[in-house]
């Protein structure tokens, strides 16, 4: 109820046991950043901090309490059934935050990355428009798409789709899904791509001769961040 009162009239409470310890939480918040540089402004620059928020609270700060139960060891000792269910609801909030809280994002920023989410044909006729609509791009994020869908997203994708909301197949066709070192590496791939994919969207949104790249010691000096600006001109 108090989330149906205005925000002023809402009291303090403890939201989630969560903080920039964890990189996930560090480098969503580095967004934030970015985007107050960049010329997505006024009321759309609102609404995507918004976006990416609700991508870390809603979807990644889920997921997230779901793998730490995953990790205690007190899980291994309960029923099967039990035991099994922490990874099924881990990969409903995994696949929430990347599908449809970071395709609201992107649409927010004015980018449309659902051909992403959608079969091989979309997918392609996706990408080829993404490049027409947007020339600037990176040259290496067709490659670094294709990549994404077939190192885990498409896996991904039929485990949460398929077997866990409709029970397609067999769960022993998707017992990888059932390994903590799997889920592990799946959450860090998951928000990682989250992230590049909202620094590449807003990448095309920068003032002119203005840049966003990924820190690198030896060539740019010390950052305490992952991303930085570069502006050409300026050493």
């Amino acid at each position: 109820m108090e989330a149906m009162s205005h925000p002023r009239d809402w009291k303090p409470v403890h939201f989630a046991n969560v903080g920039t310890d964890e990189a996930f939480i560090r480098e969503m918040l580095e967004l934030i950043t970015i985007l107050e540089g960049s010329l997505i402004l006024g009321e759309q620059r609102e609404k995507a901090k918004g976006a990416i928020m609700t991508i870390m609270n809603d979807g990644l700060i889920p997921a997230f309490m779901e793998l730490r139960t995953i990790r205690a060891p007190e899980t291994a000792s309960l029923p099967i059934a039990d035991r099994l269910q922490p990874y099924e609801d881990f990969a409903r909030k995994l696949w929430k935050a990347y599908k449809d809280l970071t395709q609201r994002t992107a649409e927010i920023m004015g980018f449309d990355i659902g051909f992403l989410y959608q079969k091989d044909t979309k997918f392609d006729e996706g990408l080829k428009k993404l490049r027409a609509d947007w020339p600037a791009l990176q040259p290496g994020v067709e490659g670094f798409l294709r990549q994404t869908r077939l190192e885990w997203q498409n896996d991904f994708s039929k485990f949460r789709n398929g077997f866990v909301e409709h029970q397609e197949g067999e769960r022993m066709d998707f017992k990888k899904f059932y390994d903590i070192a799997v889920v592990e590496k799946l959450f860090e791939s998951v928000w990682g791509t989250i992230v590049d994919l909202l620094v590449i969207s807003m990448s095309m949104k920068l003032p002119p001769r203005t840049h966003i790249v990924v820190n690198d010691p030896n060539v740019h000096g010390p950052w305490p961040n992952r991303f930085r600006w570069v502006i050409e001109g300026l050493g």
